[in-house]
This record gives structure tokens, sequence and C-alpha cells, in this order.
């Protein structure tokens, strides 16, 4: 449903009254509607709600700014869903590194490195981590469904998990993602992967996830609700 360009994810269920969240990391808008109310009820519903709404979406992205990482030791780093204490050690030779061993995550710089480099190097050994994971999972997903012609990529978004350009058959993947666990990335692979069959999220989408995982719901909460530190 959308309402004055907001998109609003509306999901039908044997409940007794409407619940509305705003999720991080994107201030995305899920509505839980019960299953003998109609579509004007939901609109009238979420506009009564809309300054409420605006509010959550801007305290995301205020929190989004105000935990802006130094890339100093001692902050906690999230990697495919497990929490790191990162340990910058100083080198005098060599290139820099990133390296995870039991509950630590060590980066190795030179001591006048920049945060903005630190915050490079970081993102780089992120991209190359989750292209790693997420290589083989599409292509296995590809051969499961029978969807041949597919490219995909990972870049920084800000609003989304990922995308797909069906005409291209292109699929985004947030390089966020690497943060998150990895059962939630792939649920993100098959929704937009879904995508090539049914551009909306309608029922007949729903039901073809049924079909492909069928847990995806559970998934797609634990996604939502895995509030990690921004990049």
């Amino acid at each position: 449903m959308n309402i004055d360009g907001l998109e609003i994810e509306v999901e039908r269920k044997p409940i007794k009254n409407m619940h509305l969240s705003v999720y991080p990391p994107d201030g995305r808008v899920h509505l839980s509607l019960p299953d003998y109310l109609s579509e004007a009820d939901a609109r009238s519903y979420v506009i009564s709600k809309w300054e409420w709404i605006r509010k959550q979406q801007a305290d995301i992205e205020a929190q989004a700014r105000q935990t802006k990482r130094e890339y100093v030791s001692g902050e906690n780093h999230y990697f495919f869903g497990v929490r790191y204490r990162l340990r910058v050690n100083y080198i005098t030779s060599g290139a820099n590194s990133v390296e995870v061993r039991g509950d630590t995550m060590t980066m190795r710089v030179r001591k006048d490195s920049t945060t903005e480099r630190r915050a490079e190097l970081m993102m780089e050994w992120y991209r190359e981590r989750l292209k790693e994971y997420i290589g083989p999972l599409v292509e296995r997903w590809v051969e499961k469904l029978e969807e041949p012609d597919v490219t995909w990529q990972v870049k920084e978004m800000k609003t989304m998990w990922g995308s797909c350009g069906i005409k291209r058959r292109a699929l985004l993947f947030n390089l966020e993602l690497a943060r998150v666990p990895k059962e939630c990335i792939e649920y993100v692979v098959v929704h937009e992967l879904t995508h090539l069959k049914v551009q909306n999220h309608n029922k007949l989408f729903e039901a073809l996830l049924n079909q492909r995982l069928p847990g995806w719901r559970s998934l797609r909460a634990q996604l939502n609700e895995f509030i990690a530190l921004p990049l």
C-alpha cells in the first residue's frame, strides 16, 4: 500500500486489532491488519498515525548519525550476526588488514591512519566477505529456481536490504548484510529472486515465498529486529 509516496507493507492476520511498526535500519513501515478489515480501514489508520510514523523514521535516522564509528580498540562490530570486540594493532610494515578470531576482530593499520581510512578498510573487508558468502548462495538458488542470466552485486544502500532490476535481471544487495545473521541473508536473496516472477508484495508474491522458503516470515522478523550499528 502506498500513501503519499510511502510504501507500507500490509500483512493480513487472524488478529483483533491493527499493529503498526517502523523497523530499522531503513524506517520500513509494516502494518498487521485483521482479516475482517478493508484496505480503506488500513489507509485511515495509517493516516491517523502519520506523525508518529515520521517521528519513528526520524529517530532511526538520527540514531544512525549519532553512532558513527571511530574504529578504535574497544568498539563493538557485527559480522554475520555475531558481535566482536575491535582491537586495533599498529604496524610499521606490511599491508593493512582485518581478521576475526575468537570473539575479537583485529584491525592492523599504521598509527597515523585516519578514521576515514580505517572505515574504508573495514568496508572493503566486509564487502569481500559478503561476496564470498553470497555468491554461492545466489548460484544455488538461481539453479534451484531455474532463473537463468541473473547478475548481482554488493553496494552501499541507505533504504533497502536488497533490490531487483527485473528487466536487467540484476540483483543488488546492501553491504550492511555482512553484519546480519547468515539465515537472514538467504531470506533477502530468495526475496529478491522472487521479484523476477512477481514485482509487487502481493498475495501471489507471499505464496511463492511460502513455497520457496517456508520460514521466511520469522527470518524477516529476525532481520528487522537485528539492530546493528552502522558501518
